[in-house]
């Protein structure tokens, strides 16, 4: 997998296929290949796509660096990449959890650039006294 160096950060990526670009990002602390175990068995009779997966600084083959200390560093990161891969193109979002949050960062950066948005388990209201939650229930207990 090749990198792409943005601020002192190498930053691990892949895409895989040709056509309209798909940036897919993983959720905090896995890795890329979450993002490419859910979503390439989609493509697997789907041409025309091309889709761009990448470790966020921090996780995976990407190393952190000091200047991130806030989703808004992150996010700054995250855009970056974008602009560098893509440059001056639309494009299409997968963000799980985390990169749901950061999904929504990019659209709120990239209006006129973001064509579509696909949300797996997106983080939508960061801090745990905001969110309305269920109570949690077990439905089945496995006591073995």
């Amino acid at each position: 997998m090749p990198f792409c160096t943005l601020d002192n950060i190498d930053i691990n990526y892949e895409i895989i296929g040709e056509g309209k670009p798909i940036v897919m990002i993983h959720g905090f602390t896995p890795d890329s290949r979450l993002m490419q175990g859910c979503m390439e068995p989609i493509f697997t009779k789907k041409n025309g796509y091309k889709r761009i997966y990448f470790d966020l600084p921090g996780m995976g083959k990407t190393k952190g660096g000091t200047n991130i200390n806030t989703t808004d560093d992150m996010l700054n990161i995250v855009l970056k990449f974008i602009d560098m891969i893509i440059p001056n193109q639309s494009f299409l979002l997968a963000g799980e959890s985390y990169g749901g949050y950061l999904a929504r960062g990019i659209i709120a950066n990239r209006p006129e650039k973001v064509k579509g948005i696909a949300l797996i388990c997106p983080m939508i209201i960061p801090e745990f006294d905001k969110r309305s939650l269920p109570s949690h229930t077990i439905i089945v207990e496995d006591k073995n």
